[in-house]
């Protein structure tokens, strides 16, 4: 199974477009997706065509460790997990990784809340939507990167793509100005071109 995150420091940068819209392409393409989320999103259960209203879920599961899981089918196809107070130590976050395996899907993506990071050591990938009007970008996505992303083996440099979805209209010389500071510390190959052929 690959795991994919999409994150962001910022509200509003396209986590929640993001997760939609790879979640149901690859959907489309054929291949098992759920999408869980640790967010509450009202956003995405609307987007997905999901109640998000307890009880409302299509099947369960209860984990080896009989923790159980609701998941729900969405209109768009990826199937749905919500997951509003997965904390760090709770058994629910300890049986997660074991259970997410169990399960048998071909993609896990996480759309996390505001500084729930919880699952990076499973993320094989993860994905940050960047604002570049924020003065500060860089700095943010340096701590994401090195501190809240850091896996269990120590090594940093954990985001993979870098997508710039929030930028400031008015202000193409600082638009530009800021995604060649970001590509300069990243690396060109990890920033998505924000105009695609």
């Amino acid at each position: 199974m690959k795991v994919i995150s999409i994150i962001s420091k910022h509200p509003g940068c396209g986590v929640t477009t993001i997760v939609v819209n790879l979640a149901s392409g690859l959907a489309q393409k054929g291949h098992r997706v759920l999408i869980v989320d640790l967010g509450q999103s009202e956003k995405l259960c609307r987007w997905l065509g999901i109640n998000p209203e307890p009880g409302e879920a299509i099947g369960s599961f209860a984990s080896r460790d009989h923790i159980p899981f609701q998941i729900a089918s969405s209109r768009l196809g990826p199937d749905f997990m919500s997951f509003p107070i997965l904390l760090e130590n709770s058994p629910e976050a300890l049986v997660f990784p074991a259970m997410l395996e169990e399960l048998a899907y071909d993609y896990l993506l996480i759309h996390p809340s505001n500084g729930n990071l919880l699952l990076k050591d499973i993320a094989g990938m993860v994905i940050a939507c960047t604002d570049l009007s924020q003065d500060k970008e860089l700095e943010e996505l340096q701590s994401l990167d090195k501190k809240c992303l850091q896996k269990s083996t120590g090594q940093s440099g954990n985001i993979n793509l870098i997508l710039p979805n929030r930028i400031n209209t008015k202000e193409w010389e600082h638009n530009i100005q800021k995604l060649f500071t970001l590509a300069d510390y990243f690396g060109y190959e990890r920033i998505a071109d924000p105009i695609p052929a």
